[in-house]
């Protein structure tokens, strides 16, 4: 399951950014409807939960939108076609994935680039001069860089330079060094590091012989991160007990490696079954299986590689999707029943920071879970609703959480 994280409701995109700094008593951004009927809600306190009611739609919001008390705004005019999903681009900037695709500053609401989409889903990573932009194509796994202005550079069909082994995973199955100098790859059968200048390719775990430890071995890798200021990957996948336990099926690992292939580590976590890994700028996070979630998060600090866990507020909280910021300073979870509940929590303090339910008279938004993107700078979250079901126009809801 993807987890793949501006109210308003448009035919095309429509995105309301909120404030991107302070206010005293900030309230949702909401357009669809009358301005005047967006309620007020102060957040001191992060018990009080704000509802939002999203109207029907009359497919006619196309007018810029501007919202007092705020240093946003957003031209809907700007995107065309049916919003489908955002993705981090650095600094404040998202990818908007519409018509075609969009580099947007939310600091400026204005669109700094646009492209053709290479892909209908993709994950986006910044790297010094440019962007990397990965998912599944037509014919497996494609990987595309891009300059600072979405100029394509280099197109790598990443199972065609495998040559037998596949890449699985979208979340994570590609990883680019920050530096854009390297690519490393999460396959079935191994880890793979590629330098993008020589073009060379160097196996750094090979499952077909016997990757692992003295106690644990690697049966398949599912993603992959560069931390420590790329000097090391880490990876998560799963693994069997040496020497093998009876009646023991596979579990889950988290691990890392040198780029050089040197200091294998690996580590089962206890009764934690991971379902993916979400990269921010400062951590690694490892959300778990939606049938196994317990209301707690394992996740990596990128500059040390400590792990840690932080705690939700309820015990299953997590099965409905968990989206980690781009900085990585904070997390949401998502809670989908009649309406749907956005929690947002500290990482560092695990404090839970904002409470926001979105409602809307069509159930069919919550139905599958949103996509959530969380601005640090801004401390602004932006939901999207339908985003991938073509019978509905895309809701996108704002709103501003911490202090």
């Amino acid at each position: 399951m993807k987890k793949a994280f501006c109210m308003i409701l448009a035919l095309l995109f429509t995105l309301a950014l909120s404030a991107c700094g302070k206010m005293d008593s900030p309230a949702p951004a909401v357009s669809g409807g009358d301005p005047s009927d967006t309620p007020a809600v102060s957040r001191s306190d992060p018990s009080d939960t704000s509802v939002v009611a999203v109207p029907p739609s009359d497919g006619q919001q196309y007018q810029p939108i501007s919202q007092a008390g705020t240093s946003c705004t957003f031209d809907p005019a700007l995107f065309g076609g049916k919003l489908q999903s955002c993705a981090y681009a650095g600094n404040g900037t998202l990818f908007v994935l519409a018509d075609k695709l969009y580099l947007y500053d939310t600091g400026t609401s204005s669109v700094l680039a646009t492209a053709e989409a290479p892909l209908r889903d993709f994950e986006s990573q910044a790297i010094d001069g440019g962007y990397v932009l990965s998912g599944m194509g037509d014919n497996g796994m494609m990987a595309y860089i891009y300059d600072s202005s979405l100029s394509l550079n280099k197109e790598i069909a990443v199972d065609e330079l495998l040559q037998g082994d596949f890449v699985v995973s979208e979340t994570g199955g590609v990883t680019a060094s920050t530096d854009g100098k390297k690519l490393a790859f999460a396959a079935m059968g191994g880890l793979y590091l590629y330098d993008l200048e020589s073009g060379s390719l160097t196996t750094l775990l090979n499952v077909a012989q016997n990757a692992g430890t003295a106690s644990i071995g690697i049966s398949m890798l599912n993603g992959a991160a560069f931390a420590q200021d790329n000097s090391q990957i880490v990876f998560f996948g799963s693994g069997n007990s040496i020497p093998a336990v009876d009646g023991e099926e596979g579990f889950s690992i988290h691990g890392s490696i040198a780029v050089d292939g040197s200091g294998l580590k690996l580590t089962k976590p206890s009764g934690y079954e991971m379902e993916e890994m979400q990269s921010s700028v400062s951590r690694l996070f490892f959300p778990q299986t939606f049938t196994q979630a317990n209301g707690t998060l394992l996740w990596i600090d990128r500059a040390t590689g400590s792990a840690n866990t932080l705690s939700f507020s309820a015990s299953g909280e997590g099965k409905d999707g968990v989206y980690g910021s781009e900085q990585g300073d904070y997390v949401a979870t998502a809670v989908l029943g009649s309406n749907l509940t956005v929690r947002v929590y500290d990482v560092a303090s695990g404090a839970l920071v904002a409470t926001e339910v979105i409602e809307n008279s069509d159930p069919t938004y919550f139905n599958r879970i949103p996509r959530i993107y969380l601005l640090d700078g801004a401390k602004t979250a932006v939901v999207v609703l339908g985003g991938s079901i073509i019978e509905v126009d895309t809701l996108v809801s704002t709103f501003t959480f911490g202090e």
